[in-house]
């Protein structure tokens, strides 16, 4: 039977992808807010609450960047397209790797990759083996694997996109450097249940906690030339649960992996 011969399905471009449309590009100038302060929500405060002021996007983009470079945990979820590139991502778990739970649907075709309990077991449907291995010898495969867990010796062997790899790339270049353009509104709105600081940007529109620690909740590109959309969304901040390996009669070997 044949190995799988693209083994990088978690493709370190596809990691480029996700951080290009989270608006980390790398840029010299941090973005400039405009002078008008932005509206708040409709609904009125509590008599005895202080409204909310939006503060300037460099400001707290610094304590995002800080909020990010500290964090042991973090669940995103991504729906991205470039061009005629389309990927959903699903990744959840701590920032040191050893626990992690990673779903990709890339070209029609999902993967998970799941890290638990010192082993690394890959998961993935017919249309994955078949870009991998072939038609003919994805039906043997599927036959061997039989819906369950394929255990990986080497998870490197698939690439580096991880918890990890996304939240050090991100606090690398981080937010305060990040090409967004001028930040054309500012407001305070509700986003999922939770209050939050929105900014509107030339190039991106993000969604920053506006209470509690200034954590990162949701990003959008506004790409002028129609390249980069969908939308990212960050939660369980410092909070994921653990993910549980699989029964040893619940995984299967392959050689070559």
């Amino acid at each position: 039977m044949n190995t799988f011969k693209h083994k990088a399905f978690l493709l370190p471009a596809t990691a480029g992808l996700l951080l290009a449309l989270a608006g980390c590009g790398g840029a010299a100038e941090a973005p400039t807010p405009t002078q008008a302060a932005g509206s708040a929500t409709s609904q009125a405060a509590p008599p005895s609450a202080a409204p909310l002021t939006v503060p300037d996007a460099k400001e707290i983009f610094a304590k995002v960047n800080e909020t990010v470079k500290s964090a042991t945990s973090v669940s995103i979820v991504g729906d991205m397209r470039r061009g005629s590139e389309t990927v959903k991502i699903k990744i959840s778990g701590n920032r040191n790797g050893s626990n992690s739970l990673a779903e990709m649907t890339k070209e029609g075709a999902t993967s998970t990759m799941l890290t638990a309990d010192g082993g690394s077991y890959l998961k993935a449907d017919k249309k994955f083996f078949t870009q991998n291995v072939g038609q003919e010898s994805a039906a043997a495969v599927e036959a061997l694997v039989g819906g369950k867990w394929i255990l990986v010796a080497d998870a490197s062997k698939f690439g580096t996109f991880s918890v990890a790899s996304l939240m050090d790339s991100f606090s690398a270049n981080g937010l305060e450097a990040a090409d967004l353009g001028t930040i054309t509104d500012k407001s305070v709105v509700e986003l999922n249940g939770t209050k939050a600081f929105k900014y509107t940007a030339q190039e991106a529109t993000l969604w920053i906690a506006a209470e509690g620690a200034p954590f990162l909740l949701q990003m959008q590109p506004q790409d002028s030339t129609g390249g980069d959309t969908g939308t990212i969304t960050f939660s369980e901040w410092n909070s994921v649960a653990p993910h549980a390996a699989p029964a040893k009669d619940e995984t299967v070997s392959i050689p070559g992996l």
